[in-house]
């Protein structure tokens, strides 16, 4: 089993800190099968993490301090129905610039990252969203420099990709990952077309409750999750 993980400065998120859906889905390596990772503090950045097995799962520790908290997971299959990809490209139109963007350098969503995933995710108009319920997308073709030694898009890409989109679905600011739960149904590889999906799943005071899908072009559901996210006082400094 790993026993330690480092994530690297260009998989941000907030400036100083990892960006939560690469950070958890890069810890769950560790873990065989769907995963829940709780995030308990800001991920710090090119620090080794190590991984402790615990009662019920793993966590990851810098020191003494607990960043993450992982265990398997069982989610329910989402019936959400991707738009075409015309569509998703539409959507991205609406996405906010660099000077409007909360994260503006977040390795996943940020429009002043070239080298990261520029998922701009946006809200689907009603005549092209095959669903009763508002839902985001984005397309994304993976880059070539994704892969892991099997060919196909490494875990905690997938993870990234449909994380930050869930936040634009429930178009609350400023909030923060909490948790994520993730199944990987099927890797694509470089260069496929794909469409990534979001939609909000309802709220409790200050947590919001988001889903996320990836998609085949052809529709085909390639991985899913299932998020928690945190509303935070609107003075926070996220860029810390």
């Amino acid at each position: 089993m790993t026993t330690s993980i480092i994530i690297d400065r260009r998989f941000n998120g907030p400036v100083a800190s990892g960006n939560g859906g690469y950070s958890a889905g890069l810890a769950a390596r560790a873990i065989s099968g769907p995963a829940e990772v709780t995030l308990r503090a800001p991920v710090p950045l090119d620090e080794m993490l190590s991984l402790v097995e615990t009662t019920v799962g793993l966590d990851a520790l810098d020191g003494e301090t607990l960043v993450m908290s992982l265990k398997l997971a069982a989610l329910e299959t989402p019936t959400v129905r991707p738009p075409s990809l015309a569509a998703a490209m539409r959507a991205t139109q609406s996405y906010p610039s660099a000077e409007d963007h909360v994260l503006p350098t977040c390795f996943v969503c940020g429009p002043s990252r070239p080298d990261g995933l520029r998922l701009f995710t946006g809200f689907v108009d009603e005549a092209d969203n095959p669903n009763p319920h508002p839902i985001v997308a984005s397309p994304w073709i993976p880059a070539a420099d994704l892969v892991d030694d099997t060919g196909h898009i490494a875990p905690e890409y997938i993870w990234a990709a449909i994380d930050c989109p869930g936040a634009f679905a429930l178009d609350v600011e400023p909030i923060l990952l909490g948790r994520i739960s993730v199944a990987i149904l099927e890797r694509p590889k470089p260069g496929d077309q794909l469409i990534v999906v979001a939609w909000a799943r309802g709220s409790d005071r200050r947590k919001h409750f988001a889903g996320a899908g990836l998609y085949s072009e052809a529709g085909v559901l390639l991985a899913h999750a299932e998020q928690t996210w945190i509303q935070i006082d609107q003075h926070a400094h996220l860029k810390a």
